[in-house]
């Protein structure tokens, strides 16, 4: 039985597994070049979330095991997928005639990078060899010009490998972050919505001048913001159009509790479905190859009797779903064991019968509201006074 399948029978038993004995279930248990390990262990960290992905760096780095350098590796790269790069995994080994390199992140229409996966750096990198394999690379027509390294090392101290670095030809080509920075760098990429704060977060990766930290500061103010707004917009708590009261920032629910409500939403889907929803970004979700896809949003119950839960539907929301086999909008209500998961087809249904905002930005949203009588919550469509049954979509929060 293939390691994702052993997976899928026992997830949370596989939580107390280490790196080393996920090897050995993938597998004939040795990691080698396009083997059934490699395929499959690659696999597997796809389907699991950022918090696994960390163990097993972590683990890889202070407790060495056979193979653990090439664990690493994949763990690295799939990082480089959770940031939203079109990754391209390496060779765990160097052969004749082949460019060894450990991985390529990709941009649509941007610069690529070449990735070099270090433990530490007590011992002098041969930067003129990391530079032949970008070279090689260009004359493959692989890279273009743009293309640059990125040294992404275990230890912390990487004082000695920046100074290399500093005091060579390849300074402006080069950059080195750690793992656990580049684990940090995802998950506020996980809390982010907006394409902007993404494209921002991945440029921190690249060589660019830091005499003035204006690009840095960019990300920090408006991953901040994203986040904020996500609180407001995405997650119903300042949602207006003239009939309910705006609450105060007191009236706020705390944005942990909106989250844990969205992820007990995103289990009880998977369960429904048979189906493995990693977060993608604060609000979306996908399993590993894009098939389904779910994007979550949670409210409050407000004062009004009639219509207790207030939500918005973004376009945004709408064209990632559709990029899927399976979309679902789903409703999550933070005093609530249950969720409602409308696919995205019954959705777009129901738009035309609800209240739209066009804001000052040009930006749109349109109004959800549920409202609670004796047969169970419905969908009031407030443009239409149509009620739509929410119990065909109802799922069971654990």
């Amino acid at each position: 039985m293939s390691l994702i399948k052993l997976w899928k029978t026992n997830p949370d038993g596989f939580n107390n597994y280490k790196a080393r004995q996920i090897v050995a279930f993938a597998g004939d248990g040795n990691l080698r070049d396009n083997s059934d390990c490699s395929k499959e262990l690659r696999e597997y960290l796809r389907s699991v979330n950022i918090d696994r992905l960390a163990e097993y760096a972590l683990e890889c780095l202070n407790h060495a095991f056979p193979d653990s350098g090439f664990f690493l590796q994949d763990v690295v790269n799939e990082l480089g997928r959770r940031l939203e790069f079109d990754v391209s995994d390496g060779r765990y080994r160097g052969i004749q005639g082949s460019v060894g390199f450990d991985g390529i992140w990709n941009i649509p229409s941007g610069p690529s990078i070449v990735i070099e996966v270090k433990t530490t750096d007590t011992y002098n990198v041969s930067l003129d060899s990391v530079a032949g394999y970008r070279s090689k690379l260009l004359d493959e027509g692989t890279l273009d010009k743009s293309a640059s390294v990125l040294f992404v090392v275990g230890r912390k101290d990487t004082g000695a490998l920046e100074a290399q670095i500093r005091g060579s030809r390849h300074a402006w080509d080069m950059r080195v972050v750690g793992v656990d920075s580049l684990i940090r760098l995802a998950r506020v990429k996980e809390k982010s919505n907006e394409d902007q704060t993404v494209t921002q977060i991945r440029e921190l990766l690249r060589p660019f001048e830091y005499t003035r930290v204006d690009r840095i500061l960019d990300v920090v103010f408006n991953a901040a913001n994203d986040v904020t707004q996500d609180e407001q917009m995405y997650d119903s708590e300042e949602q207006n159009d003239g009939i309910e009261p705006s609450p105060t920032t007191q009236d706020r629910t705390p944005q942990q509790k909106l989250d844990d409500v969205r992820l007990k939403a995103a289990e009880a889907l998977n369960l429904k479905l048979g189906a493995n929803l990693i977060r993608k970004r604060q609000a979306l979700f996908e399993d590993k190859d894009g098939s389904v896809r779910a994007c979550i949003t949670v409210s409050k119950r407000y004062e009004n009797a009639l219509q207790p839960y207030w939500y918005a539907f973004h376009p945004k929301w709408d064209a990632f779903l559709e990029g899927a086999q399976q979309g679902y909008m789903v409703f999550g209500c933070v005093d609530r064991n249950d969720a409602f998961a409308i696919p995205i087809s019954e959705m777009r249904k129901v738009l035309p019968s609800l209240n739209q905002t066009i804001k000052s930005d040009g930006s749109v949203y349109w109004h959800v509201k549920f409202a609670d009588f004796s047969d169970g919550l419905v969908l009031f469509a407030s443009k239409t006074g149509e009620r739509f049954s929410l119990q065909p979509y109802r799922i069971e929060l654990q």
